[in-house]
C-alpha cells in the first residue's frame, strides 16, 4: 500500500544532515579560499547590471622647467582620466537530480515512508547535493579565470559559440585598449608559420627574443610605461618557445660564450634546466616577470555519446590565447564588478549566498518530474582599468 506523497524537500533536508542549505554552502569557502585572479580584486556589488570602467592614467613624470628665480613655474600636463560603462552578462547553471539512483530511493521513500530514511540514503544523497554544489561553485570560479584570461590575452571578453555553446553568442565587451597596443606579425617573422610548432615551420625571419626585446623597448619609450613589466603566455607557447632554434642559439651563446659553434651551443642550451633558461630569457628581453599560463575551461554542448545518442558532451576551452603574449603591469589591473542576483519569490531557507552575495544557489523541486533542481545564477565581470599599458603581441599561427 502507497503511502502519502513525500515532500521532495524533506530529502534535501535530510541529506544536509542538520545543516541549513547556507550552512551547507559556507563549508565550500575553506575549499576555493587559495584561488587567485590575478591582477583583478573584487568590488563591492552594485545595484544594476553594468560596469564602470575609470581609465586611468599612471602618468609621465616630467622634467620641471628652468627658469630664473623671480618666474612661475609651467603647468604640467594632466594624466587621463576616463569614464566608460558597459552591461554585465547574467551566467546560469543548474543541476538536475533525477538520476535512475534518486528516482529509485523515491519510489522506496513512497512505498514504505520516512522510515525508509536510512544513513545509507542520507549519504547518496548529501553526495548529490556535494556534487551539485560544487560544481556550481567550480563553475563560477572558473568563469572568472575564463574572463580574466582572455582579456588579458586578446584584449577583450567575447561570448560565442566556443565559450558559450548554449546561450548568446556574438556579444564582444572591448574594454578600450588601443588599437596600436595590438601587433601581429606576419609571413617569416611569425615565430612558427604553421601549427605544428617544429624546427622545420619557423619562420626564416623569426627571432622571438629580439621581438620580445623591441616590444619591451616600445611600451617603455613610444607609451612610457616605467613600471615593471609582466609578460604572460600559454604554457605550450611557453614550452615550444624553449624550443625555438633562435632562442636557444641566443641563450646558448649567453651561457657558454667561448663556444663558437652554433650547433653546439644550440644543444648544450637544450640541456639546461628549464628555470635557468627562463631566468636567461627574462634578462635578455628585460622583462621583470614571465608567467606561462596552464589554463583551460570546460562547456557542455549538444553532442552525442558513446552509442550515438543525443546527449550533452563536454568540450575543453583554451583559457589564454594560445597564439598570444601579453605585455601588463606587474600587480593590480583591474576590478571584479557584478551585482547580488535578487531572488524574490524564494522561500529564505531555499536560497544560499556564496562570496558575499555575487553567487546565489537556490533549491527548487519539481514534483511532476519528481526532480531536485539545485541551480546558480551570477553577474561578474573582470575589467580592466588600465588598458592603455596593456599589450598584447600576436606571435603565431
Amino acid at each position: 500500500m502507497n503511502t502519502l506523497p513525500i515532500d521532495l524537500y524533506k530529502v534535501i533536508e535530510y541529506g544536509l544532515g542538520g545543516d541549513t542549505w547556507q550552512e551547507f554552502i559556507d563549508r565550500y569557502k575553506e575549499k576555493y579560499d587559495l584561488l587567485q585572479i590575478d591582477g583583478f580584486e573584487f568590488e563591492a556589488t552594485k545595484l544594476d547590471y553594468t560596469f564602470s570602467q575609470l581609465i586611468t592614467s599612471l602618468g609621465v613624470k616630467t622634467l620641471p622647467a628652468y627658469v630664473d628665480p623671480e618666474s612661475p613655474g609651467y603647468e604640467a600636463a594632466l594624466g587621463e582620466l576616463e569614464g566608460r560603462t558597459g552591461n554585465i552578462p547574467t551566467q546560469k547553471k543548474f543541476y538536475r537530480l533525477n538520476r535512475v539512483t534518486v528516482r529509485q530511493q523515491l519510489q522506496l521513500l513512497q512505498r514504505v515512508g520516512m522510515s525508509a530514511l536510512t544513513e545509507e540514503m542520507q549519504n547518496v544523497f548529501l553526495g548529490l547535493l556535494d556534487e551539485s554544489a560544487d560544481g556550481l561553485i567550480g563553475s563560477y570560479y572558473n568563469a572568472l579565470t575564463h574572463q580574466r584570461m582572455r582579456i588579458v590575452s586578446t584584449g577583450k571578453f567575447t561570448i560565442d559559440t566556443d565559450n558559450n555553446p548554449r546561450g548568446l553568442k556574438g556579444i564582444t565587451i572591448d574594454f578600450n585598449i588601443p588599437e596600436n597596443h595590438y601587433q601581429v606579425l606576419a609571413g617569416t617573422s611569425r615565430w612558427w608559420t604553421k601549427d605544428e610548432h617544429i624546427p622545420a615551420n619557423q619562420g626564416s625571419a623569426s627571432d622571438p627574443i629580439m621581438d620580445v626585446k623591441n616590444r619591451v623597448k616600445e611600451i617603455r619609450r613610444k607609451y612610457h610605461y616605467l613600471g615593471k613589466i609582466r609578460m604572460e603566455l600559454a604554457q605550450d607557447l611557453w614550452d615550444d618557445l624553449m624550443t625555438h632554434t633562435t632562442v636557444l642559439k641566443r641563450i646558448g651563446h649567453s651561457l657558454y660564450p667561448t663556444v663558437t659553434d652554433d650547433s653546439t651551443v644550440i644543444a648544450n642550451a637544450q640541456n639546461e634546466d628549464e628555470d635557468r633558461l627562463k631566468a636567461i630569457f627574462k634578462k635578455l628581453v628585460k622583462v621583470d616577470e614571465i608567467v606561462p599560463r596552464d589554463s583551460y575551461a570546460f562547456v557542455d554542448k549538444p553532442g552525442k555519446d558513446a552509442d550515438g545518442q543525443p546527449d550533452l558532451i563536454t568540450e575543453q576551452v583554451e583559457n589564454f590565447k594560445a597564439t598570444n603574449i601579453a605585455f601588463i603591469p606587474v600587480g593590480q589591473i583591474g576590478t571584479i564588478q557584478g551585482v547580488e542576483p535578487l531572488t524574490l519569490g524564494y522561500e529564505a531557507n531555499k536560497v544560499a549566498s556564496y562570496d558575499g552575495g555575487r553567487l546565489k544557489l537556490t533549491q527548487r523541486a519539481n514534483p511532476e518530474t519528481h526532480s531536485i533542481y539545485i541551480e546558480s545564477e551570477a553577474a561578474q565581470m573582470c575589467v580592466p582599468r588600465m588598458p592603455q599599458y596593456m599589450f598584447i603581441s600576436t606571435v603565431t599561427v
